[in-house]
């Protein structure tokens, strides 16, 4: 009697086993893809098959399509700890509203450790959910979704440093980091390519248009639709300019600046690379700024630009803002964002609407309240993020 039970006991145990096996992957995949990225990336420890699931480039492109949440993402390093805040970008009071106002909307913030080394900055733009950071000229990529920090092999050239660009190009759904000698002129770049194909496939060498340098300010670049632009001095031309780098081809080509006055700021406008130029008005010996200039690309073959002048902080604040705040991107609701270079408690974010001739401001207080030393650090801010469940090898 007792060896009937056990054995039913046994029976029943493997039908329960193979009821959790035969349950279909395809519909375990749809139950993930419902859940928030935060959540996702948690659960890949819930087993191998999860982590199989969460992990395989199908699943990431369609959680990428399916997800369309953009933030703003800030950080700043103390020592060797990377703070790290995601600000939700979107309008909710300003969208039948003219009034400002300051927006309290809740955050995501985490810190986590950050290599030892001496960083060099600014860090690339945030490409389709990575950043890439120069760290003793040795290139780390970090996904801020998952928390994940990627050192790099140096790149073997002759080079004391080096100028990072991250690129990604959306017909192969692959991230390129591409590096050139920073501050000093060259012909060529080299070239890697992120995934499980980097450890059979290292730093490429790739032959650049025209001996070019980069300068320490002009570093971050630009990633659109898969070409990456970047303000460069070409050296027997003796004149800087805008080179482009299509991450798929590999291939450079550069054009003219669209005027002699803009500044070292590029950014994304409406899908299309604008480059900045600050309007100035002279009052005697004082100087204000009343607007910001864009130059949009239209054209890139014909370098053809388009002109527009912007809202400025000043137009809705003290004068006083516009020395400290600098115009960092715009976002797809149609904001310009203006940060600050340094992070202070007290201090806050801009959104400007060109349309509405209206602004808000995110303040800053509350951010790693208790754990800073001291007052002041290097403030960087990345609009239009986006979440990413791409795993780092």
């Amino acid at each position: 009697m007792e060896q009937q039970k056990e054995k039913k006991r046994k029976v029943s145990k493997r039908q329960r086993s193979t009821q959790s096996q035969s349950f279909p992957r395809d519909l375990t995949s749809e139950i993930l893809l419902t859940l928030p990225e935060k959540s996702v990336a948690r659960f890949r420890c819930v087993s191998k098959l999860w982590l199989s699931i969460t992990t395989d480039p199908y699943f990431i492109n369609v959680f990428k399509n399916r997800y369309r949440g953009l933030s703003l993402l800030i950080c700043f390093i103390e020592d060797d700890k990377l703070f790290v805040s995601s600000i939700p970008q979107h309008q909710h009071s300003l969208q039948n509203s003219k009034r400002s106002y300051s927006c309290s909307q809740p955050i995501y913030r985490y810190h986590m450790e950050f290599p030892e080394g001496q960083s060099n900055f600014p860090p690339t733009k945030s490409v389709q959910g990575l950043i890439c950071f120069n760290v003793s000229a040795t290139p780390i990529v970090w996904n801020p979704s998952t928390r994940q920090l990627l050192t790099l092999t140096k790149p073997r050239l002759s080079w004391n440093d080096i100028a990072i660009f991250l690129g990604y190009d959306p017909v192969e759904g692959i991230h390129k980091v591409m590096c050139i000698p920073l501050k000093r002129s060259s012909d060529v770049c080299r070239v890697l390519t992120l995934g499980s194909a980097q450890e059979q496939e290292p730093w490429r060498t790739v032959k650049t248009c025209h001996k070019h340098r980069s300068e320490y300010h002009t570093t971050s670049g630009r990633c659109i639709k898969g070409v990456v632009y970047y303000i460069a001095y070409v050296y027997h031309k003796r004149v800087w300019v805008i080179m482009s780098f299509d991450v798929r081809y590999e291939k450079f080509d550069m054009m003219q600046l669209p005027s002699e006055n803009i500044s070292r700021v590029m950014m994304t406008y409406e899908g299309r690379l604008a480059c900045v130029e600050n309007c100035v008005t002279k009052y005697g010996k004082l100087i204000r700024k009343h607007g910001t200039r864009l130059y949009i690309l239209e054209d890139a073959k014909k370098h053809k630009w388009l002109s527009k002048v912007v809202l400025a902080p000043g137009a809705c604040f003290d004068d006083r803002l516009k020395i400290y705040y600098q115009l960092n991107g715009y976002t797809h609701d149609g904001e310009f964002v203006y940060v600050s270079s340094t992070f202070d408690k007290k201090g806050y974010i801009l959104f400007c609407d060109p349309l509405r001739n209206s602004f808000r401001r995110f303040e800053l207080k509350g951010i790693a309240e208790g754990v800073l030393k001291s007052r002041m650090y290097a403030l960087y801010a990345f609009p239009n993020h986006v979440e990413s469940q791409i795993t780092l090898k």
